[in-house]
């Protein structure tokens, strides 16, 4: 891309699960295992697709609101998921059927190719560093284990603090304890509603990390990468 971050930007805000680091197997691929376990003929890609179009859905369901809260979150992206999938007439035992294959897939963590590079790089410009993640309140531990936790500034979890992306009062809330406006910070994640136009919503200036290469669900202009590399091009 060509489209370079604008010079007066103070801080980064980073996703962190398949943005800054990811599992093996990948944690939607998982859910798909999960559902052909159950009996549910379904492809990985075909999955992550509509996984990414939920996403979205939820944006703008949350959008009519005005806002969305962790427990708001939980309970309306499954229904929404599962409304595009119809697996079975059954929803509530299918659902349970999932979560206990899921329980019984192992994985292993790991770092993003290049997050490592890129954090570095930034930290070395003089951004600040933030990762922003709807998590289980061990986002914090997470970012050690795949080694990225050294280049960070400050780590929010949404358990933690109790607030969810896309919801906007989770990035005020993340620039405001670091001294800065949202408008301040470029924020980069992979979720096209949830990361995306979370972001753009709150405020801030946006790079879509779309690595799974889908297409937009709008007209809306945003920066894209493929490669975290890439990034660094849009900053140097």
């Amino acid at each position: 891309m060509s489209i370079k971050i604008d010079k007066a930007k103070k801080a980064f805000f980073f996703d962190f699960g398949d943005t800054l680091a990811s599992t093996d197997p990948p944690f939607i691929f998982r859910i798909a295992m999960a559902m052909r376990k159950s009996g549910f003929d379904i492809t990985d890609r075909e999955f992550e697709a509509e996984y990414i179009k939920a996403d979205y859905r939820l944006f703008l369901k949350h959008k009519e609101i005005g806002r969305i809260s962790p427990r708001e979150h939980r309970e309306w992206f499954f229904p929404i998921l599962y409304e595009s999938l119809s697996p079975s007439a059954d929803i509530g035992s299918f659902r349970e059927r999932v979560r206990r294959e899921m329980n019984e897939i192992g994985f292993s963590r790991s770092p993003i190719p290049g997050a490592a590079e890129l954090l570095d790089y930034l930290k070395g410009k003089g951004y600040l560093l933030a990762v922003i993640s709807n998590n289980d309140g061990y986002t914090e531990e997470k970012c050690e284990e795949v080694g990225i936790r050294r280049y960070l500034d400050f780590v929010f979890d949404s358990t933690k603090l109790d607030m969810v992306k896309p919801d906007r009062r989770i990035f005020k809330f993340a620039a405001e304890k670091m001294g800065i406006s949202p408008s301040d910070a470029v924020h980069v994640g992979d979720m096209y509603g949830t990361d995306v136009m979370g972001a753009l919503n709150a405020g801030s200036d946006v790079i879509w990390f779309n690595g799974r290469r889908m297409g937009k669900f709008d007209d809306t202009d945003v920066k894209e990468v493929s490669e975290l590399s890439e990034i660094i091009g849009l900053v140097d």
